[in-house]
């Protein structure tokens, strides 16, 4: 598991990327539905400052709970881990719905083109 300020920054960088793609390809592609891609720049916003919001949590047991420093320590890492695996997958989901999206809006000869330079 990475510290929370790389996972913060790397949570800005999809969001503001994912942002980027929308507004090139509104600029750039004529029949790219520019209500769409302002709702769908909306959800990458809003996207970055709930998954940021939820990157902030504590352990919510104090050392004295427990028998050992070591079981302390392991209780803290698995709840750490399991709290990050939640936000990754929340995510990733949210990734997913919003690039599908915007692969819906393309039009099919340039996703053909995309497919057929993908097999290549």
């Amino acid at each position: 598991m990475a510290n929370k300020r790389i996972v913060k920054k790397q949570i800005r960088n999809l969001c503001g990327a994912i942002a980027d793609e929308l507004l090139y390809a509104s600029c750039f592609i004529e029949s790219f539905d520019d209500e769409k891609t302002d709702k769908l720049v909306a959800r990458a916003a809003a996207l970055q400052i709930n998954a940021l919001s939820h990157c902030s949590f504590a352990f919510d047991k104090s050392r004295k709970e427990f028998d050992s420093v070591h079981e302390y320590n392991e209780a803290r890492r698995k709840y750490n881990r399991t709290a990050f695996a939640k936000l990754n997958a929340d995510v990733k989901a949210e990734v997913a719905a919003i690039l599908k999206e915007m692969n819906a809006m393309l039009p099919q000869e340039l996703r053909d083109a995309v497919k057929a330079a993908a097999t290549e």
